[in-house]
C-alpha cells in the first residue's frame, strides 16, 4: 500500500475538514481529496460516473490512510449532517479494509438520541438509526473481503442496538453463514427477527392491474385512529 495522506494540515495549521471552512471537506490532502471525488459518483446515474466511482474505489484500497482519513472527516462532518456521514460510511465498505471494521462497529452501536414524537419520523433519532443501519451493511462488506472481521456482527447483536440495526446485523451474519450461532444470543422473544430474510425482487413483484382488492371488500379506516398498524418509523399520531 501507498501513503497518500502526506500532510493533514492545512499551511497555516488548521485542519481542513473542519466544518467551518465552508464545507471543504476534501481538500487537506491527496486522499481527503480522492474521499471527496468517491463521494461526488457515489449518487452517479450514469455510466461514466459510476466507472469514475470504481476507479476512486480502486485507488483508495491502495492507501493505508484511507480507513483513518474517511473515519476523520465522518467524525468531523456536522451531526446533522446525514447525508454525508451516510456516504462516507458507505464508502468505507466500498474499499473494505479491515482496519474499518472497529469504527463501523462503533457507529452501528452508537448511543442513539432519545425520540421525539413532535418531530415525526425526520429527527435526530431517525437519522442516527438509518446511520447504523448502513454502518452494519459496510460492516458486512468488509466481512465479505476479509472473513476475520465476521465476528464482529456477533458482537453488534450480542449488544442488543436499536430493533432495526439489530434487524440489520442479524440478516447480515446470517448471510455470512454464522446463522447457527445467532439463536443463543438472543433471547426467545427476539427469534422471530431470525426469520427475516432478504428477498429477490422477483418474490415481491406485485401482478400489473390485480383486480382482486373489490372482491375483499377492504374499506380502509376513515381516521388515523383506527389505525393498529405503526407508522414506518414506528411513532403513533392520533388525531384529536
Amino acid at each position: 500500500m501507498v501513503v497518500c495522506n502526506d500532510d493533514s494540515k492545512r499551511s497555516d495549521g488548521s485542519d481542513s475538514a473542519d466544518g467551518n471552512e465552508g464545507g471543504r471537506h476534501f481538500d487537506g490532502s491527496a486522499t481527503s481529496w480522492l474521499v471527496g471525488e468517491g463521494i461526488r459518483h457515489l449518487h452517479a446515474a450514469d455510466k461514466e460516473g459510476e466507472l469514475a466511482y470504481a476507479r476512486v474505489i480502486e485507488l483508495l484500497r491502495e492507501c493505508k490512510d484511507a480507513v483513518e482519513t474517511t473515519a476523520q472527516l465522518a467524525q468531523r462532518v456536522p451531526a446533522d449532517d446525514v447525508g454525508l456521514r451516510w456516504s462516507l460510511l458507505h464508502l468505507l465498505g466500498d474499499v473494505g479494509q479491515p482496519q474499518a471494521a472497529d469504527f463501523l462497529v462503533g457507529a452501528a452501536l452508537a448511543r442513539l438520541p432519545e425520540h421525539d414524537p413532535q418531530q415525526g419520523c425526520e429527527g435526530p433519532r431517525d437519522g442516527a438509526v438509518l446511520l447504523g443501519t448502513m454502518a452494519v451493511e459496510a460492516l458486512q462488506r468488509v466481512a465479505s473481503r476479509h472473513e476475520e472481521i465476521a465476528e464482529l456482527l456477533l458482537k453488534v447483536v450480542a449488544a442488543r442496538p436499536a430493533q432495526p440495526i439489530l434487524i440489520e446485523a442479524i440478516k447480515a451474519a446470517a448471510d455470512l453463514g454464522l446463522r447457527e450461532r445467532l439463536p443463543d444470543l438472543l433471547p426467545k422473544d427476539d427469534h422471530w427477527m431470525l426469520d427475516i430474510r432478504r428477498a429477490r425482487i422477483e418474490e415481491i413483484a406485485a401482478e400489473v392491474e390485480r383486480e382482486d382488492g373489490r372482491e375483499r371488500g377492504f374499506t380502509p379506516p376513515r381516521g388515523r385512529e383506527a389505525h393498529t398498524a405503526p407508522g414506518t418509523c414506528g411513532c403513533h399520531h392520533r388525531e384529536v
